[in-house]
């Protein structure tokens, strides 16, 4: 007997399958959906908001390799509605609390609960999908929704939090999580899918030590430039717990008779390869975050533009993505894909760094931004299951764990550089421009007067417009050491390209044809 109950049809079992997972994507971005409002609806620093994304990726990282386990003890139905009222309750306690640490915990716990989604979710979906075009087309829809969730929250959360509170998406969630359970008891059948495997034997001191690593790595990206790194003792002692984490974790995993992460992944060359180029597309794929602020800040664009203005985007992912399965469906050399993809990436940031200005129209930043997406979506499927394919069976699902460590700890250097180039750089910058800012500088006279004259004919008062000319001239200052900053961040991301780019043609010249061995398992 299969999942779903027999009246089910099975395009009806397709779209109910999307449907429950959907709500659970949605979490992991929600809270940036609109960073500010979410740091003044709980009272906190826009960092810790940040650090909410870092602990559910982290949960999701580090509860994988255990979270199999559960998978294959439960019945499918028992599960479903078990993570679907946990999700439910977590949503509830975001939106009563305004504890910290709660929301802390809340958020990781969150992460785990994500990782039971996308296993159970995709066993399902490859279940009754037997062919290799099937299953590419299911994994593909996977990976694309995956990418497009931080664009999509903030399209459909936009208008909400721009006529509600904040706390609506959090009702909203629950109210799409109550759905799901219902959907579950009335649509899926009591039946066991999978033999039952008994829950002993965990490896739960690897998932701890693993989650500590994930947890203090998130950390030290989000607040270490804030305390000035090891000027600070307590980014001193996260740093200090780190180093005994992997140490223990790594010798851990080498007297295990069955480890938690079997590291002799390591050994097949070509998944360091692979895990490198995933590293490097999660650095470039979180880079256009870094837009929002100019959106915001330069162009003064309201959140709402600024979420339709990404929907370019969303269609540079979707596009990506439908031509890497359609390239992998046809069974070609996969190093076109990566090359083509990192390309695009290239062209966005040099696009970018030439449209940066304190003006301009927002339809002329949709090409660059499918670019990007058009490059994301095109190198993270085939790039995941060639890692995959590489490594003997038994050690895939080892494989696949580390890609999503890989992921994580490319989302954190992204954040690292994120904050490096907005505080570091700022001050760097901040110090040059004073330089330049004296009454023998003719350029800053002449800037000063035009302030002067446009406050003078808009009716203000000779008393009030010299204090207000400094802090105008303040904030037109503040945008263009933005401005400069951006554009610093988005040359390393050019040379990054570039370099890539260059491995690759090496690749190229050594290897000449790359393919990807599909195989059924579930590679998140």
């Amino acid at each position: 007997m299969g999942l779903f109950k027999k009246w089910v049809p099975a395009w009806l079992a397709k779209i109910i399958l999307f449907a429950l997972l959907l709500p659970n994507m949605i979490m992991f971005f929600l809270p940036l959906a609109n960073e500010d409002v979410a740091a003044g609806y709980y009272g906190i620093e826009p960092n810790d908001i940040q650090f909410t994304i870092s602990l559910y990726y982290a949960g999701f990282a580090s509860f994988y390799c255990l979270e199999r386990r559960f998978y294959s003890y439960f019945t499918s139905k028992q599960y479903f509605i078990q993570f679907q009222l946990f999700q439910l309750l977590c949503c509830y306690l975001l939106f009563s609390s305004q504890i910290l640490l709660v929301i802390f915990v809340v958020r990781f716990v969150q992460g785990m609960l994500f990782a039971s989604a996308v296993n159970l979710y995709l066993s399902m979906a490859t279940g009754f999908m037997k062919s290799f075009r099937a299953k590419e087309v299911a994994y593909s829809l996977f990976f694309g929704m995956l990418l497009c969730t931080s664009s999509f929250n903030n399209l459909i959360t936009a208008d909400l939090i721009d006529q509600y509170n904040f706390d609506i998406v959090y009702k909203l969630s629950m109210v799409m999580f109550a759905s799901s359970v219902v959907v579950v008891l009335v649509c899926i059948s009591s039946a066991k899918v999978f033999h039952r495997h008994t829950l002993i034997q965990l490896d739960v001191s690897s998932f701890i030590l693993l989650a500590i690593i994930l947890i203090g790595l998130g950390y030290l990206s989000v607040y270490g430039q804030q305390y000035y790194w090891f000027q600070n003792s307590e980014i001193i002692q996260v740093a200090v717990i780190i180093f005994f984490a992997v140490f223990f974790f790594v010798i851990r995993q080498f007297t295990l008779k069955r480890p938690y992460i079997d590291l002799s992944i390591f050994k097949e060359k070509n998944y360091l390869w692979a895990a490198l180029l995933l590293f490097f597309m999660y650095i470039e794929r979180f880079s256009f975050a870094y837009m929002g602020s100019f959106y915001k800040n330069i162009l003064h664009m309201d959140p709402r533009h600024i979420s339709y203005i990404f929907v370019f985007n969303l269609i540079g992912i979707i596009t990506g993505v439908a031509l890497a399965a359609w390239h992998q469906i046809k069974k070609s050399n996969v190093i076109w894909l990566w090359m083509c993809g990192f390309t695009a990436l290239l062209i966005y940031h040099l696009c970018m760094v030439q449209m940066l200005d304190n003006a301009g129209n927002e339809r002329y930043y949709g090409i660059p931004l499918f670019a990007h997406g058009l490059g994301v979506g095109l190198i993270m499927v085939p790039t995941i299951l060639f890692a995959i394919s590489i490594v003997p069976y038994y050690l895939a699902p080892s494989a696949a764990a580390f890609c999503l460590i890989v992921r994580f700890l490319g989302y954190t250097v992204s954040s690292f550089l994120t904050k490096y180039f907005t505080v570091y750089n700022y001050n760097i910058h901040y110090s040059r421009f004073l330089d330049y800012i004296s009454n023998n500088n003719q350029f800053y006279n002449d800037k000063i007067s035009g302030i002067n004259l446009y406050l003078k004919n808009n009716g203000w008062s000779k008393k009030d417009i010299p204090p207000v000319t400094q802090k105008v001239f303040k904030v037109q200052l503040d945008n263009q050491i933005l401005l400069r900053s951006i554009m610093d961040y988005y040359s390393v991301m050019i040379w990054l390209s570039l370099a890539v780019l260059f491995l690759l043609l090496c690749y190229y010249i050594k290897e000449k044809k790359v393919y990807v061995h599909f195989r059924p398992l579930l590679p998140i």
